[in-house]
Protein backbone atom coordinates (compact mmCIF):
# COMPACT_ATOMS: atom_id res chain seq x y z
CA UNK A 1 0.00 0.00 0.00
CA UNK A 2 1.53 3.28 -1.12
CA UNK A 3 -0.22 6.47 -0.15
CA UNK A 4 0.67 10.11 0.31
CA UNK A 5 -1.54 12.82 1.73
CA UNK A 6 -2.90 15.06 -1.00
CA UNK A 7 -1.78 18.68 -1.12
CA UNK A 8 -4.44 20.99 0.32
CA UNK A 9 -4.86 24.71 -0.22
CA UNK A 10 -6.99 25.25 2.88
CA UNK A 11 -5.47 27.26 5.71
CA UNK A 12 -7.56 26.43 8.78
CA UNK A 13 -7.18 28.17 12.12
CA UNK A 14 -7.47 25.90 15.14
CA UNK A 15 -8.31 27.43 18.52
CA UNK A 16 -7.40 24.87 21.14
CA UNK A 17 -6.97 24.67 24.91
CA UNK A 18 -8.84 23.75 28.06
CA UNK A 19 -12.47 24.80 28.35
CA UNK A 20 -13.00 28.11 30.19
CA UNK A 21 -9.67 29.48 28.96
CA UNK A 22 -10.82 32.03 26.39
CA UNK A 23 -11.38 29.82 23.34
CA UNK A 24 -14.85 31.29 22.78
CA UNK A 25 -13.88 34.97 22.85
CA UNK A 26 -10.87 34.33 20.60
CA UNK A 27 -12.96 32.44 18.06
CA UNK A 28 -15.77 34.99 18.16
CA UNK A 29 -13.32 37.86 17.64
CA UNK A 30 -11.63 36.17 14.68
CA UNK A 31 -14.89 35.11 13.04
CA UNK A 32 -16.48 38.54 13.33
CA UNK A 33 -13.33 40.58 12.86
CA UNK A 34 -12.05 38.86 9.75
CA UNK A 35 -15.34 37.41 8.51
CA UNK A 36 -13.99 33.87 8.69
CA UNK A 37 -16.38 30.94 8.51
CA UNK A 38 -16.59 28.29 11.18
CA UNK A 39 -18.97 26.42 13.46
CA UNK A 40 -19.60 27.49 17.04
CA UNK A 41 -17.92 24.25 18.16
CA UNK A 42 -15.99 21.58 16.28
CA UNK A 43 -15.60 18.35 18.30
CA UNK A 44 -15.01 16.29 15.16
CA UNK A 45 -11.30 16.43 14.47
CA UNK A 46 -10.39 15.52 18.06
CA UNK A 47 -11.47 12.00 17.12
CA UNK A 48 -8.10 11.77 15.37
CA UNK A 49 -6.32 11.72 18.73
CA UNK A 50 -8.12 8.50 19.65
CA UNK A 51 -7.77 6.73 16.30
CA UNK A 52 -4.09 7.35 15.59
CA UNK A 53 -2.68 5.83 18.80
CA UNK A 54 -4.88 2.78 18.28
CA UNK A 55 -3.56 2.25 14.74
CA UNK A 56 0.03 2.76 15.87
CA UNK A 57 -0.43 0.39 18.83
CA UNK A 58 -2.08 -2.22 16.62
CA UNK A 59 0.85 -2.30 14.22
CA UNK A 60 3.40 -2.20 17.02
CA UNK A 61 1.91 -5.30 18.65
CA UNK A 62 2.06 -7.12 15.31
CA UNK A 63 5.57 -6.11 14.34
CA UNK A 64 6.63 -9.76 14.22
CA UNK A 65 4.14 -10.39 11.41
CA UNK A 66 5.46 -7.68 9.11
CA UNK A 67 8.07 -9.97 7.51
CA UNK A 68 5.66 -12.86 6.98
CA UNK A 69 4.37 -12.54 3.43
CA UNK A 70 1.55 -14.99 4.13
CA UNK A 71 -0.10 -12.36 6.33
CA UNK A 72 -1.99 -9.55 4.64
CA UNK A 73 -0.84 -7.03 7.24
CA UNK A 74 2.74 -7.50 6.01
CA UNK A 75 1.68 -5.98 2.69
CA UNK A 76 0.50 -2.78 4.40
CA UNK A 77 2.31 0.05 6.14
CA UNK A 78 1.25 1.76 9.35
CA UNK A 79 2.09 5.24 8.12
CA UNK A 80 0.18 4.69 4.88
CA UNK A 81 -2.89 3.59 6.82
CA UNK A 82 -2.64 6.64 9.06
CA UNK A 83 -2.36 9.00 6.12
CA UNK A 84 -5.35 7.38 4.43
CA UNK A 85 -7.43 7.86 7.57
CA UNK A 86 -6.25 11.46 7.90
CA UNK A 87 -7.32 12.07 4.34
CA UNK A 88 -10.87 11.08 5.28
CA UNK A 89 -10.91 13.86 7.88
CA UNK A 90 -9.34 16.30 5.46
CA UNK A 91 -11.89 15.53 2.76
CA UNK A 92 -14.77 15.88 5.20
CA UNK A 93 -13.65 19.37 6.28
CA UNK A 94 -12.75 20.53 2.79
CA UNK A 95 -16.20 19.53 1.56
CA UNK A 96 -17.89 21.30 4.48
CA UNK A 97 -15.99 24.59 4.43
CA UNK A 98 -16.20 26.40 1.11
CA UNK A 99 -13.59 29.05 1.87
CA UNK A 100 -9.84 28.54 1.92
CA UNK A 101 -9.57 29.92 5.45
CA UNK A 102 -11.88 28.61 8.18
CA UNK A 103 -11.75 28.31 11.95
CA UNK A 104 -12.39 25.44 14.35
CA UNK A 105 -12.78 25.73 18.12
CA UNK A 106 -12.61 22.51 20.10
CA UNK A 107 -11.57 23.07 23.73
CA UNK A 108 -10.50 19.65 24.95
CA UNK A 109 -7.48 17.42 25.42
CA UNK A 110 -8.23 15.38 22.29
CA UNK A 111 -7.92 18.34 19.96
CA UNK A 112 -4.63 19.36 21.55
CA UNK A 113 -3.22 15.88 21.03
CA UNK A 114 -4.55 15.83 17.45
CA UNK A 115 -2.70 19.04 16.53
CA UNK A 116 0.44 17.42 15.00
CA UNK A 117 -1.78 15.21 12.83
CA UNK A 118 -3.83 18.23 11.75
CA UNK A 119 -0.63 19.84 10.55
CA UNK A 120 0.00 16.76 8.43
CA UNK A 121 -3.39 17.24 6.79
CA UNK A 122 -3.13 21.01 6.36
CA UNK A 123 0.49 22.12 6.14
CA UNK A 124 -0.53 25.79 6.32
CA UNK A 125 -2.73 25.40 9.40
CA UNK A 126 -2.31 27.81 12.30
CA UNK A 127 -2.88 27.05 15.99
CA UNK A 128 -3.91 29.40 18.77
CA UNK A 129 -3.58 27.88 22.22
CA UNK A 130 -5.90 29.60 24.69
CA UNK A 131 -4.61 29.21 28.21
CA UNK A 132 -5.45 30.36 31.72
CA UNK A 133 -3.99 29.89 35.17
CA UNK A 134 -5.25 26.69 36.72
CA UNK A 135 -6.82 28.43 39.71
CA UNK A 136 -9.06 30.70 37.65
CA UNK A 137 -9.80 28.08 35.01
CA UNK A 138 -10.89 25.48 37.55
CA UNK A 139 -12.89 28.05 39.49
CA UNK A 140 -14.72 28.98 36.30
CA UNK A 141 -15.29 25.33 35.45
CA UNK A 142 -16.84 24.79 38.89
CA UNK A 143 -19.37 27.54 38.18
CA UNK A 144 -20.13 26.32 34.67
CA UNK A 145 -20.20 22.62 35.52
CA UNK A 146 -21.05 22.37 39.25
CA UNK A 147 -22.05 18.73 38.92
CA UNK A 148 -18.48 17.72 38.11
CA UNK A 149 -16.23 16.89 41.10
CA UNK A 150 -13.44 19.34 41.97
CA UNK A 151 -10.82 16.64 41.53
CA UNK A 152 -12.04 15.92 38.00
CA UNK A 153 -11.80 19.59 37.03
CA UNK A 154 -8.23 19.62 38.28
CA UNK A 155 -7.35 16.48 36.34
CA UNK A 156 -8.85 17.83 33.10
CA UNK A 157 -6.92 21.11 33.31
CA UNK A 158 -3.71 19.28 34.15
CA UNK A 159 -4.09 16.86 31.25
CA UNK A 160 -4.79 19.66 28.78
CA UNK A 161 -1.69 21.59 29.86
CA UNK A 162 0.52 18.50 29.81
CA UNK A 163 -0.79 17.56 26.37
CA UNK A 164 0.02 21.03 25.09
CA UNK A 165 3.60 20.88 26.33
CA UNK A 166 3.96 17.50 24.64
CA UNK A 167 2.86 18.69 21.18
CA UNK A 168 3.88 22.36 21.18
CA UNK A 169 7.34 22.01 19.68
CA UNK A 170 6.13 19.71 16.91
CA UNK A 171 4.01 22.57 15.57
CA UNK A 172 7.17 24.54 14.77
CA UNK A 173 6.40 28.26 14.40
CA UNK A 174 2.76 27.76 13.49
CA UNK A 175 1.29 28.48 16.89
CA UNK A 176 0.86 31.26 19.42
CA UNK A 177 -0.28 31.20 23.03
CA UNK A 178 -2.91 33.61 24.34
CA UNK A 179 -3.75 33.93 28.03
CA UNK A 180 -7.36 34.86 28.73
CA UNK A 181 -6.26 37.38 31.35
CA UNK A 182 -4.24 39.28 28.74
CA UNK A 183 -7.28 39.56 26.45
CA UNK A 184 -9.17 41.39 29.19
CA UNK A 185 -6.29 43.57 30.33
CA UNK A 186 -4.59 44.30 27.00
CA UNK A 187 -7.13 43.76 24.20
CA UNK A 188 -5.34 45.97 21.66
CA UNK A 189 -2.02 44.20 22.18
CA UNK A 190 -3.58 40.75 21.87
CA UNK A 191 -5.57 41.79 18.80
CA UNK A 192 -2.31 42.81 17.11
CA UNK A 193 -0.61 39.59 18.21
CA UNK A 194 -3.35 37.47 16.68
CA UNK A 195 -3.69 39.70 13.62
CA UNK A 196 0.02 39.65 12.84
CA UNK A 197 0.12 35.89 13.31
CA UNK A 198 -2.79 35.39 10.89
CA UNK A 199 -1.71 38.10 8.43
CA UNK A 200 -4.76 40.28 9.04
CA UNK A 201 -4.87 43.81 7.69
CA UNK A 202 -5.27 46.87 9.93
CA UNK A 203 -9.05 46.94 9.54
CA UNK A 204 -9.40 43.30 10.54
CA UNK A 205 -7.13 43.81 13.56
CA UNK A 206 -9.23 46.77 14.68
CA UNK A 207 -12.39 44.66 14.41
CA UNK A 208 -10.78 41.92 16.49
CA UNK A 209 -9.86 44.55 19.08
CA UNK A 210 -13.44 45.84 19.08
CA UNK A 211 -14.72 42.32 19.68
CA UNK A 212 -12.33 41.91 22.61
CA UNK A 213 -13.28 45.30 24.04
CA UNK A 214 -17.05 44.90 23.75
CA UNK A 215 -17.25 41.20 24.58
CA UNK A 216 -14.59 41.01 27.25
CA UNK A 217 -14.22 37.55 28.76
CA UNK A 218 -15.39 37.12 32.31
CA UNK A 219 -12.67 36.29 34.78
CA UNK A 220 -13.76 33.75 37.44
CA UNK A 221 -17.31 34.90 37.07
CA UNK A 222 -16.69 38.63 37.50
CA UNK A 223 -15.00 41.71 36.13
CA UNK A 224 -11.32 41.35 35.32
CA UNK A 225 -9.09 43.08 37.84
CA UNK A 226 -5.52 44.16 37.19
CA UNK A 227 -4.38 42.43 40.36
CA UNK A 228 -5.05 38.71 40.45
CA UNK A 229 -6.11 36.83 43.58
CA UNK A 230 -4.13 34.59 45.87
CA UNK A 231 -5.34 31.00 45.94
CA UNK A 232 -6.53 31.55 49.52
CA UNK A 233 -8.90 34.32 48.35
CA UNK A 234 -11.05 31.87 46.42
CA UNK A 235 -13.92 30.13 48.17
CA UNK A 236 -12.11 26.80 48.20
CA UNK A 237 -11.84 24.55 51.21
CA UNK A 238 -8.45 23.59 52.62
CA UNK A 239 -8.94 20.13 51.13
CA UNK A 240 -9.65 21.59 47.68
CA UNK A 241 -6.49 23.68 47.84
CA UNK A 242 -4.52 20.57 48.80
CA UNK A 243 -6.14 18.67 45.93
CA UNK A 244 -5.27 21.42 43.46
CA UNK A 245 -1.66 21.50 44.59
CA UNK A 246 -1.36 17.72 44.48
CA UNK A 247 -2.78 17.41 40.96
CA UNK A 248 -1.95 20.73 39.30
CA UNK A 249 0.90 22.21 41.33
CA UNK A 250 3.74 20.95 39.15
CA UNK A 251 2.21 21.72 35.75
CA UNK A 252 0.96 25.09 37.05
CA UNK A 253 4.60 26.05 37.62
CA UNK A 254 5.73 24.61 34.29
CA UNK A 255 3.19 26.84 32.58
CA UNK A 256 4.69 29.82 34.39
CA UNK A 257 1.87 30.47 36.85
CA UNK A 258 2.02 31.33 40.54
CA UNK A 259 -0.53 30.87 43.30
CA UNK A 260 -0.28 34.52 44.35
CA UNK A 261 -1.67 37.82 43.14
CA UNK A 262 1.25 38.15 40.72
CA UNK A 263 -0.53 35.51 38.55
CA UNK A 264 2.74 34.65 36.79
CA UNK A 265 5.89 33.33 38.43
Amino acid sequence: MKHTLVSRNARPIFVIGSARSGTSIITTAIRSGANISGCNEGHFLSLISFLMPEIESYYSKRESLMNKKGFMISHTNCNDVIEKVLEVFGNACDSFYENEVWIDKTPDMGMIKASPYLLRIWSEARFIHAKRRGIECINSRLKKFPQVPFKTHCAIWKTCMESWLEVRESLNNKYIEIDQREIALKPISIAHKIGNFLNFDDEQIEKVNNAFSTKRPEFTGGKEEFKAKNIEEFSWSEQQIKTFRAICGSINKKMGYSETSSYYL
